[in-house]
């Protein structure tokens, strides 16, 4: 099949109007000008018409099965309280709901551009009702181990095994220790080694709130109180922070996702970077919130790789990487959109390790592609893209094309 559009926009080289994508089954074998496809390729032609045709968004941090919970846990304030109050949420739900909850998501997330997301899911059970879903999943179960100290190595092997029990033909698995204050240094480093192991991700939210920062620098705050009294040990608090932390314990490498990265001292930034560890920003998460601008500059000009994803709908409203990159633009003026587009692109397939299959347009890649409606008053297509108020016209996963 050829695809024909307006413009096609590869992102590993510069935009080709009158352009063309030829698929062959699942895979992108060509792209180039329509005049130099057409002369080179046969077979049925789609003329996509006056449409931006681009590779399809990545969402690098996503909970599916927090889906129906928008506007069901408000913001008062305190982070430890928001989180004890969704703890309280995630108790009233049943298998049934939370399975709907991840088909809502997935729903969402196809038909607003999303092609792959990294989920990360609360019941690993719930995997084997989506042995097929209309975009690429990376399952990464969360592990937390708070009360189960002497668990910890079997309950991380008990995930593996399931994970590796089962097969993931369009995306990919990951283990997802919760955060540093759930989550303890044995089981970082267990789920560390064995997610390197296989060539799995490893995500985990990292430096997220001002009472994370609290807790772990001063040993002070109500997340530092609410943990004491359940009895934590609290001994790698007043040390010299997660990162440092997270690093002694072997998690941080470029196989690693660290999600929001709000509270960080420049020596924790310079650790991400020496690590190759990728950063995952929230922006519209980040807003509900309130907090301060994200460290965006701060990483840009430290070359770490940085990606972007949607969050929950439990701090969110809506599963669309497109406001996500529109709110950054909004906090960041001076970055271009080109530069907001790769976040959601070819920094995300590097975050992957799948820059040779997504990401970009171009011969050999998985046939993963979205068609945005050209807006006649911008001339950049970038531009087009990251301000797009329309909805997307096609969509492409592994060669097979999206309803809408």
């Amino acid at each position: 099949m050829i695809l024909r559009a307006y413009t096609v926009l590869p992102m590993d080289r510069p935009p080709l109007d009158n352009g063309a994508v030829v698929v062959d089954a699942n895979n992108i074998i060509a792209v180039g000008r329509w005049s130099e496809i057409k002369m080179a390729y046969n077979g049925e032609t789609r003329d996509l018409g006056d449409v931006v045709l681009l590779p399809g968004l990545i969402n690098a941090h996503c909970h599916l099965d927090y889906t129906d919970m928008a506007g069901q846990v408000a913001w008062l304030g305190s982070f430890t309280d928001w989180i004890q109050r969704i703890v309280e949420r995630k108790k009233t739900q049943t298998a049934a709901e939370y399975a709907a909850a991840v088909g809502m998501g997935l729903d969402q997330l196809a038909r607003t551009g999303t092609t792959t997301v990294v989920n990360v899911v609360a019941f690993p059970p719930l995997i084997t009702q989506f042995t097929k879903t209309p975009i690429r999943v990376w399952w990464c179960p969360e592990l937390i181990d708070i009360g189960r100290g002497h668990e910890t190595e079997s309950m991380v092997q008990h995930t593996v095994g399931f994970l590796a029990a089962h097969e993931n033909a369009t995306g990919g698995f990951g283990l997802s220790p919760h955060a540093p204050y759930t989550a303890s240094q044995g089981l970082y480093q267990t789920a560390a080694s064995n997610a390197r192991g296989r060539g799995w991700l490893l995500t985990t939210h990292l430096a997220e709130s001002d009472e994370e920062d609290a807790m772990f620098h001063q040993g002070t705050g109500p997340m530092y109180d609410h943990f004491l009294r359940l009895g934590r040990n609290m001994s790698d608090c007043e040390h010299s922070g997660v990162v440092r932390a997270l690093g002694e314990a072997g998690a941080l490498g470029p196989n690693c996702l660290a999600v929001h990265a709000n509270y960080l001292t420049p020596s924790d930034v310079t650790l991400l970077e020496q690590s190759g560890t990728h950063v995952v920003l929230c922006p519209r998460s980040h807003e509900f919130f309130k907090r301060r601008p994200p460290m965006l500059p701060m990483f840009r000009e430290q070359g770490i790789n940085v990606c972007i994803g949607t969050d929950s709908m439990a701090s969110n409203d809506r599963l669309d990487l497109f406001a996500e990159m529109q709110t950054l633009t909004d906090q960041f003026g001076l970055i271009s959109p080109e530069c907001i587009l790769r976040l959601a692109t070819t920094g995300a397939a590097k975050a992957l390790n799948r820059t040779e299959k997504l990401g970009r347009l171009a011969a050999g890649m998985w046939a993963d592609m979205i068609a945005v409606p050209r807006d006649g008053a911008m001339s950049d297509p970038y531009e087009m893209v990251v301000f797009s108020k329309n909805p997307i016209s096609f969509s492409m996963v592994d060669g097979e094309e999206i309803l809408l």
